[in-house]
């Protein structure tokens, strides 16, 4: 596989081109079909792998997604081999582990096909959630989720702020980012009742 920057985006509608720009695009990766391995820019190296110096260097999946959330390195693999098998799109939401936070990221992308219709090459981008408004979302097709994902991101937050405050050893504090963290929580259950579509 040869290194391309952002290739995921050529031949893509102009309209989602222009708002991937806008957004403000944090990696890209490629997937070769026959070897099964990955192919990151420093972007997507140090997000989904969790070491920038690994980009440019073809990586087994396993490698590849070491620096995301463990719930979702099966998830994005999955969509990888949904859209083999014959969607074509990747499209998912994703979490990366990294230091000093956890970043939510949307990941689109798509598999290239010969003239016999088999798989040749998978591209995609990675844009920061937090950089994308709601049109950006609507055709990234995952506009659904945008509150999940705020709501998720809080609750990262708080439990960074707890864990700060233990070290400060200051009670008041501490009961007061538990009430907050309660009520996240509440939030986060109800939207993962059964009958919720939204996803986590």
């Amino acid at each position: 596989m040869k290194r391309r920057r952002s290739g995921a985006a050529r031949g893509a509608a102009p309209g989602l081109v222009r708002t991937l720009a806008e957004a403000g695009m944090v990696g890209a990766w490629e997937w070769d079909p026959p070897s099964g391995r990955f192919l990151l820019d420093e972007g997507a190296a140090a997000l989904m792998a969790g070491d920038p110096g690994l980009a440019g260097r073809p990586l087994q999946s396993e490698r590849a997604t070491a620096g995301l959330e463990e719930a979702d390195v099966e998830r994005f693999l999955d969509a990888v081999r949904r859209a083999v098998e014959g969607d074509d799109a990747v499209t998912i939401e994703l979490r990366s582990a990294g230091l000093p936070r956890a970043r939510r990221l949307l990941c689109r992308g798509r598999i290239l096909r010969d003239g016999l219709g088999r798989p040749i090459r998978g591209e995609g981008t990675l844009v920061d959630a937090a950089e994308v408004g709601a049109d950006a979302r609507a055709l990234l097709g995952l506009s659904e989720d945008a509150a999940g994902a705020a709501i998720d991101e809080a609750a990262g937050l708080l439990i960074a702020a707890r864990r700060a405050i233990d070290a400060s050893g200051n009670p008041h504090l501490r009961d007061l980012v538990d009430v907050v963290l309660l009520e996240v929580a509440r939030e986060i259950a109800n939207r993962s009742q059964p009958a919720s579509p939204v996803r986590h």
